[in-house]
């Protein structure tokens, strides 16, 4: 058995010579190609493709190409943009909204501490008209409408009356509607037409009043320019009291301008 593996394995040996000599027949008959020539043929391929690549055809392709993904972008940008613009819009309007409802209705609390005052001052001229001879009653119940107005503006709101009389005059805090002159050492206030009023620390309205300007002391004739300077002052206070007059009559045509149309 073991001759019968090798002569079966082993090749014949008239085969082997002619299939050497067939392969050497086969490569001799093709032709002889040099590998710079191989080598340049190559090139020659990818200078092709290059070539392909940069025709105008091809450029034209990947321009539209650049084209369509910038136009992707561009609309992407665009509807950013609207919907910030929209935003923005709708912002404004609700800020504008929010501010009117706020200024229409800032005054709602005040306005409801308010109107129990309104009621009390009903109940009183029911009761004046029932009790006309009594005015006891009537002086007692106006004075606890005030005492209850006074202390709803104070004790919730802030709002502080304060008194002029025989202080010393300040523009801040004082409104000179007339002048005169006396023996004070400076401009001193003598007499209070209105109260002035605080909302906390700052003055909402000032004290209307009288000034009495300071006349020399030694009782001689003041200089022409301490006469001419005293003139002016009071021009000046005059003019202020003159211009405050006319503001208080607009303010109160406009206050009574209402009234009237819904008479």
């Amino acid at each position: 058995m073991s001759k019968h593996k090798h002569e079966h394995g082993k090749a014949p040996e008239g085969m082997q010579p002619e299939n050497a000599q067939t392969k050497a027949q086969t490569q001799e008959n093709q032709p002889f190609v040099p590998e710079s020539e191989v080598q340049s043929g190559a090139e020659g391929h990818e200078d092709s493709h290059a070539e392909a690549v940069n025709t105008p055809e091809a450029q034209l392709a990947a321009a539209k190409a650049e084209i369509e993904v910038l136009k992707a972008q561009l609309s992407e940008l665009n509807d950013k943009y609207l919907r910030t613009l929209a935003e923005q819009v709708n912002f404004r309007k609700r800020v504008v909204k929010e501010k009117e409802e706020f200024q229409q209705y800032a005054v709602s609390t005040l306005l409801s501490d308010l109107i129990p005052v309104l009621d009390d001052f009903d109940r009183s001229l029911e009761a004046i008209v029932q009790n006309q001879n009594d005015t006891t009653k009537i002086i007692e119940g106006i004075r606890l409408i005030q005492k209850r107005l006074h202390d709803t503006l104070s004790n919730k709101y802030g709002l502080s009356r304060y008194e002029a009389k025989g202080l010393v005059f300040d523009p801040h805090l004082h409104e000179a509607m007339f002048s005169d002159q006396g023996d004070v050492p400076e401009p001193t206030v003598t007499q209070e037409f209105l109260p002035g009023y605080k909302l906390h620390d700052r003055v909402i309205r000032t004290a209307k009043v009288k000034v009495t300007m300071p006349a020399n002391a030694d009782g001689a004739e003041p200089t022409a320019q301490e006469a001419q300077a005293k003139r002016e002052e009071a021009a000046a206070l005059k003019e202020g009291a003159k211009e405050n007059a006319k503001e208080d009559v607009q303010e109160d045509n406009k206050e009574g301008a209402p009234e009237d149309n819904a008479s």
